[in-house]
């Protein structure tokens, strides 16, 4: 939405970032492995154009096969009992019902105790702890706490449930603990490389803060795995990586996290071929730098749904990856107090199915959004899709919006300096740029709103946009061209803009004394319809371009139960009536030039002032002086 003679500023950075790596390996340093490949996958070119080509990293991650079942041959097996703990094998001592792995090896793990803990202290040894219908309470600290390893791999038998449970408060009383460090602060806390496998299933319930944590990388494979935690859910650090996984989380904070943000290669999350249920009080997935995202269901609740709304200061997005968020595929509900996908680089979708519902913006980009396929249902949302520039080149695309349906560089959401204040920064580079897809917008503020350039050269895009004559179906603030591709929007008139004369094809803009709902078509001299459009809610003006419009030829235009005929003497036919650039003058019903001269006796406002007596539209605020 834009309002008249204001003024706006904007911040944004300049990055330009790739990313997809690996699956799991027995590699020394998983994360530095993962970092080495992950700026592969998705490539910016020197004009910011992103290209969704992936790496033989990923395509490796998605050939790999199950992961093997664990060979128990030496394996050290661990009998827990209220009672009496038994140890039947070498590495592993017993301590008033603590249980220290000093060695490297396998563990088989089985039986339950009410009040006891497994710690994991084997620096530089690779352990692998399999759980078979294992259950470990502890009151007072972490049930598992892996304080040192080369990597640990858990291994969830086939079969088998195993249960995890913390209490509150902790005390960091042992040796391994530290108060000031707040280690350990989950259920199942590791300082070292973690890996969850196996066919069977793990629950946590994290009863101080946090559910799962990994101070390194953490990689998920398979396995099925519940938790529940007062605070954040699952945290990998350094990375954090899930396949063919089925993950249910409930957790007051953030849902599935990857945190590190001193490191530019590191703080990624990667989910492939995963189930990923969230039901979150902040963020429903957050990565400090890339979220990607390949095939899989994610269901997400943030913050309460879109129903509820987010204090200052705090974040309930979605899918948030602050450096960048790439999706391949997969199926995506999506209902949020806050953005649904949010982040402050760019954003990529290139297959997919998305019904999203947001409190703010359904889609939101710092830098770049770029549709190139999929099916996305935004339902609800402040702003429906929104970036420094918007590039749509496929997809099927619905959005329902209480202000801009598709907004460049402009709009008001609560990414920014104050409640629905974006950070955007002042420049000339803002576009919006629909070569193909089919989308339908239905807009409370403007239809289609670039603070910069909109250009349509492919496509198909219907708007039902505002009622009120503060809004336009099509608004702009440089130029608008279109070289191809259908445009029906429709809305009030006061603000509605044509396309311009750079443009290589036909535009018609006409406006009536009467709004209606009444369907639009334009048909040529033989009655033959070249394109149609039922808007959703009543309008009095309408702008339609489509190939078939030619100078010189006669159409048919039927709109708020009128039919007007339409000579096209030019390629543009009717006058912008916007605030912004806006077409050249034709023929027919367009309205009166904005800077025309006032009749005699009445003078014109200044800049910043309305007329005595005069109140701005609805959802128009009052321009500061």
């Amino acid at each position: 939405m834009k309002y008249s003679e204001r003024k706006i500023s904007f911040l944004i950075c300049s990055m330009i970032l790739t990313g997809v790596f690996s699956g799991c390996s027995n590699s020394k340093d998983l994360a530095s492995e993962e970092a080495a490949i992950i700026k592969d996958a998705v490539v910016s070119d020197d004009s910011g154009d992103i290209t969704a080509d992936k790496n033989a990293a990923l395509q490796e991650v998605l050939s790999e096969e199950t992961v093997l079942p664990v060979d128990m041959t030496d394996a050290v097996r661990i009998t827990l009992s209220n009672e009496k703990i038994d140890i039947s094998g070498n590495g592993a001592e017993l301590h008033d019902n603590a249980i220290t792995i000093t060695r490297g090896g396998t563990y088989l793990v089985t039986g339950e105790i009410a009040d006891g803990r497994l710690i994991i202290d084997a620096e530089d040894e690779e352990v692998t702890l399999v759980l078979e219908n294992a259950a470990i309470s502890c009151s007072d600290t972490s049930p598992l706490y892996i304080y040192q390893s080369k990597m640990t791999t858990l291994y969830l038998m086939e079969n088998s449930i195993n249960t995890l449970t913390d209490g509150s408060p902790y005390s960091f009383a042992d040796s391994y603990s530290s108060e000031e460090e707040e280690e350990p602060n989950a259920c199942l806390y590791s300082k070292s490389d973690l890996v969850i496998a196996g066919s069977g299933e793990l629950e946590v319930n994290g009863e101080y803060k946090n559910g799962i944590t990994s101070k390194d990388t953490l990689k998920i494979k398979s396995a099925k795995i519940n938790v529940k935690a007062i605070n954040h859910g699952i945290t990998g650090k350094d990375s954090c990586v899930l396949k063919d996984a089925d993950v249910n989380i409930d957790a007051g904070g953030d849902g599935l996290r990857a945190t590190n943000d001193k490191d530019d290669s590191l703080g990624n999350i990667v989910m492939v071929d995963t189930v990923l249920k969230v039901d979150s009080g902040e963020d429903g997935i957050q990565a400090e730098n890339t979220l990607i995202i390949q095939g899989g269901n994610v269901t997400i609740c943030s913050g309460g749904g879109n129903t509820q709304s987010v204090a200052d200061g705090n974040s309930a997005k979605g899918l948030k990856g602050i450096n960048g968020i790439y999706l391949y595929d997969g199926t995506f509900q999506l209902d949020c107090a806050d953005d649904a996908v949010h982040s402050n680089g760019n954003i990529l979708i290139t297959e997919g199915e998305y019904t999203i519902s947001s409190a703010d913006d359904g889609i939101h980009a710092d830098q770049n959004a770029k549709v190139t396929g999929g099916t996305i249902d935004i339902q609800k949302s402040y702003e429906g899709i929104e970036g420094a520039s918007v590039d749509i080149a496929g997809g099927n695309i619905s959005i329902v919006a209480d202000d801009d349906g598709i907004n460049a560089a402009g709009g008001a959401d609560q990414s920014g300096f104050g409640p629905r204040q974006d950070a955007f920064a002042e420049g000339s580079d803002y576009y919006i740029l629909i070569s193909g897809g089919k989308i339908v917008v239905d807009a409370d503020g403007d239809g289609v709103d670039a603070n910069g350039s909109l250009t349509v050269s492919g496509g198909e895009l219907y708007i039902s946009g505002s009622t009120n004559d503060g809004n336009g179906a099509l608004d702009y603030d440089g130029k608008a061209v279109i070289t191809g591709g259908t445009v029906i929007a429709a809305g009030a008139s006061g603000m509605t803009q044509n396309f311009g004369e750079e443009s290589t094809q036909g535009s018609i803009l006409l406006s009536f004394p009467e709004s209606s709902e009444e369907e639009i078509c334009i048909k040529d001299e033989a009655g033959n319809t070249l394109a149609s459009y039922a808007p959703m809610k009543s309008y009095n003006c309408v702008v339609i371009s489509c190939p078939s419009i030619a100078v010189g030829n006669t159409y048919t235009v039927e709109a708020c139960g009128q039919s007007v005929s339409v000579t096209m003497s030019n390629l543009i036919y009717g006058n912008s009536s916007g605030m912004g650039g806006g077409g050249r003058k034709g023929g027919g019903m367009g309205r009166p030039d904005v800077n025309m001269e006032l009749p005699e006796g009445m003078e014109r406002p200044e800049k910043g002032e309305m007329r005595e007596g005069m109140e701005p539209p609805e959802r128009m605020e009052r321009p500061e002086k």
